[in-house]
């Protein structure tokens, strides 16, 4: 029987400090890499596309619930691109008390995201104006980094309302959290969302870890629609009725 060289404690020593070393190239490359920009200014970016909402606010459909979905799917797509790069890609943050504004060249949307506080924790208020639909204002507040495993994460709960020309107005409170692999360099956004409206609508999203998005609109009891898809892909609302006398879920 041939004898079997088993490896000595130095050479497994020497094993997994080449792979630390290889670690550290592909977590710096990545970083040193990437443009950082502060959280603010990314925030701003992202609130910058109003997806659906100005279309929804034109033609106000008698399902008020497809508006307050078309909200919630503007306000957690923006928390999602929102969230690429927090943590150590991040570049350095607002002073305290400065105000950055953006407009888009199409929709003339205006965004002035302002620092409100650095530490301990960064808050940002905002506020988009839309000519002629309406306007949003919200606060954001971003928690400590920690380091999970490969993975920094860190809170990102956002508090917001929407109010459009026609009266209408939905309120979206979120308590997500942003999770970035270093070495895969992907970006998770997870956790829930609680929604309502001034008719009579409430309803509550869910994003899993691997994206998935789920979660329910509700009006007097009754189950209205779902939300479904992959967050990568946008937030997709189902629309449907529940026959009389089914209180639903």
């Amino acid at each position: 029987m041939p004898e079997i060289q088993l490896p000595t404690k130095r050479d497994v020593a020497k094993v997994a400090l080449l792979a630390s070393a290889a670690l550290g190239t592909v977590v710096a490359s990545r970083y040193l890499g990437t443009r950082k920009i502060s959280a603010a200014e990314r925030l701003a970016e992202s609130l910058l596309d109003v997806g659906r909402v100005p279309e929804m606010a034109r033609d106000m459909p008698q399902a008020t619930e497809t508006v307050l979905a078309a909200c919630a799917a503007y306000l957690i797509g923006a928390a999602y691109r929102a969230s690429e790069g927090l943590g150590v890609a991040s570049g350095a943050e607002d002073p305290v008390g400065f105000s950055r504004t953006l407009t888009h060249p199409y929709t003339h949307a205006a965004v002035t995201v302002l620092t409100e506080a650095t530490s301990p924790e960064p808050i940002l208020t905002y506020a988009v104006r839309i000519p002629d639909v309406g306007e949003v204002r919200g606060t954001r507040r971003i928690g400590p980094l920690r380091l999970a495993g490969l993975s920094l994460a860190r809170p990102t709960p956002d508090t917001a309302q929407i109010t459009l020309a026609n009266g209408y107005t939905a309120q979206l409170e979120s308590e997500f959290e942003v999770a970035e692999y270093l070495v895969a360099g992907r970006t998770r956004l997870f956790g829930t969302a609680t929604l309502r409206d001034n008719r009579d609508n409430v309803g509550r999203v869910h994003l899993g870890y691997d994206g998935a998005v789920s979660g329910t609109i509700t009006r007097e009891g009754r189950v209205i629609g779902r939300f479904e898809g992959q967050l990568q892909n946008g937030v997709n609302f189902k629309q449907y009725q529940i026959p009389p006398g089914d209180k639903g879920e």
